[in-house]
């Protein structure tokens, strides 16, 4: 009986003190520069960048990404944390406080949109040579004002031309009362309060004193009763959640008109399901908690 196999070829002294030297200098090229990428790294070491991203798994290292946080300016952190700590007494007394709450916001959808190569693919045996055009010479938007309260969106509210303290005005008057008296009561009886951020035409003298006896006592504002702070996207479920998934399911392909825009957001509006928006309010109980942990720096990452 003749038993077969394979014999390896041990490597020798040189070659695992050569292994051992360019593990050295990828690990020290790293440590000097971790925001470097394998192609500079085997540049500066004289090898593969096969071989550098060998030596990088090898030693656990992984490529982390950086998670884009809004700016905040002195003072800001304060604000913050004492928004968090009046709203986590809220809550301590009532769990389901922020399903409360109208939370609102506006924004701007284009016909350009966003064209996002990493999440853009098509399956095929050969090449299709697929393109998309981006940056079209006739350019159209609309601006937009929506909220949400528990597990459901009001609006979305177009907003002809620009936004100014008349029109916001009005749009909380008639179009945000008359999306309330279509909503079912259990809504209107749990609602507590409103919440508005620092923009412009919000913190006008007439807006003000609609929302002082609309909700007295109750409405998050700039000048409000309770103060929102500045620059605070992560705190508002609109920001951190409903716009960005807004924007995927509008942008997937290019509008051609105006029609096609609203009708689209009016789909994608209708799209999202009251599971997936409460989950996103009831989010704001952790986010309030890491808040406070980073004495009202970003938390994000």
């Amino acid at each position: 009986m003749v038993e077969c196999g394979s014999v390896q070829k041990s490597r020798g002294r040189y070659q695992a003190r050569r292994e051992r030297v360019n593990e050295i200098n990828v690990l020290a090229q790293v440590h000097v520069n971790p925001e470097g990428s394998t192609l500079n790294f085997a540049r500066e070491c004289g090898i593969s960048s096969t071989t550098v991203k060998r030596i990088l798994k090898d030693n656990h290292y992984h490529d982390y990404k950086f998670k884009p946080v809004q700016t905040l300016y002195p003072g800001d952190g304060d604000r913050r944390v004492a928004f968090c700590r009046w709203l986590q007494t809220k809550l301590m007394a009532d769990i389901n406080y922020s399903r409360k709450i109208i939370w609102s916001d506006e924004t701007t959808f284009t016909n350009s949109g966003i064209f996002n190569r990493k999440n853009k693919h098509y399956y095929a045996t050969e090449n299709p040579h697929l393109k998309q055009e981006t940056r079209p010479q006739i350019r159209f938007h609309i601006n937009l004002w929506c909220g949400i309260l528990d597990d459901t969106i009001i609006g979305p509210f177009i907003i002809d031309g620009n936004l100014n303290s008349q029109k916001y005005l009005q749009l909380l008057e008639t179009q945000l009362e008359d999306a309330l008296d279509h909503l079912p009561l259990r809504y209107v009886r749990n609602l507590e309060g409103f919440q508005q951020n620092g923009a412009g035409p919000h913190n006008a003298a007439l807006v003000t004193q609609y929302l002082n006896n609309r909700f007295p006592n109750n409405w998050i504002g700039t000048h409000g009763p309770v103060a929102w702070p500045p620059r605070s996207p992560c705190l508002n479920p609109l920001d951190y959640f409903f716009w960005g998934y807004l924007k995927n399911k509008v942008y997937y392909t290019p509008c051609q008109n105006m029609a096609e825009l609203r009708e689209r957001l009016n789909q994608a509006c209708r799209s999202c399901s009251p599971h997936i928006i409460r989950k996103a309010v009831d989010e704001m109980n952790g986010r309030i908690l890491k808040c406070l942990r980073q004495n009202g720096l970003q938390f994000e990452q």
